[in-house]
């Protein structure tokens, strides 16, 4: 009897424990809550800078232009706890290049609810509308922003991509973070990065951090396998995943890696 009841107990903790995972999905891949809700701040250093609103599906997303009026672009994606706005102040360096900067929906100021789906729908219509008449469009995604990243370079024309901190798939990375539980069945957003991967024309530059404790070297170098034009795989040893954009030597890399796109 007391046999039976243990496993009863066991039962319904490991079921209440899906149930958890299941429901707090969403907030753990979209983790918005560390963004404030104002104006980027990027508006007041930036001369050549305008705050740019555009509908989609659902939603209103707000975002950055860096207008230089020239031919080439970058489109930027940013990581799940970003404000993808302000990479445009640490690229401030890189000349004659416009930069898109959207912040996904529920993000910021941006309005909505964000899924995988519905961000991959955001990034076609973003490149859809600020790629027009362009000579070259460079894609840049970090963690979060490169699944969307592979996608959008899987489905439309790029010159170049720079993957930072990437990962094979967010279904592996949960898979290995939680090993007794049926990842597959409970996730909905998935974000294959190494499916759409294969099927990018684009040469890819991969930025990874040495012992990153957020996303695993090895799921990075999975996603790898799947490329078919690897320009560059670029290790950085003095930091950390989260903080990867504020390394002293990560300006200087991104402006060499934009230039040999």
């Amino acid at each position: 009897m007391k046999v039976s009841y243990l496993i009863i107990v066991a039962l319904s903790l490991y079921l209440a424990a899906l149930l958890y995972l299941y429901l707090t999905q969403d907030s753990k891949i979209f983790n918005f809550s560390l963004v404030k809700k104002v104006k980027s701040p990027v508006l007041k250093e930036c001369q050549n800078c305008k705050e740019v609103k555009l509908k989609v599906k659902g939603a209103i997303l707000d975002g950055v232009i860096r207008d230089e009026n020239s031919s080439k672009v970058i489109l930027y994606f940013g990581g799940n706890a970003d404000d993808a706005t302000e990479f445009i102040k640490i690229a401030k360096d890189i000349e004659d290049f416009d930069i898109v900067a959207f912040n996904y929906r529920g993000n910021a100021l941006s309005t909505g609810k964000p899924s995988q789906d519905l961000l991959f729908h955001d990034a076609l219509k973003i490149y859809d509308t600020f790629t027009k008449k362009r000579d070259k469009i460079i894609v840049i995604g970090r963690s979060l922003g490169s699944g969307v990243a592979s996608y959008l370079s899987s489905k439309r024309k790029t010159d170049g991509v720079l993957l930072i901190t990437p990962y094979d798939s967010v279904e592996n990375l949960a898979k290995e973070k939680y090993p007794f539980f049926p990842i597959s069945l409970l996730l909905k957003h998935k974000f294959k990065s190494f499916k759409y991967a294969k099927n990018i024309e684009a040469p890819i530059v991969i930025f990874m951090v040495k012992d990153d404790q957020t996303v695993p070297n090895k799921n990075t170098k999975n996603l790898e396998k799947y490329i078919p034009k690897l320009l560059e795989e670029k290790i950085f040893t003095d930091t950390t995943h989260a903080d990867i954009l504020t390394d002293p030597s990560f300006k200087k890399e991104l402006k060499r890696v934009i230039l040999r796109f």
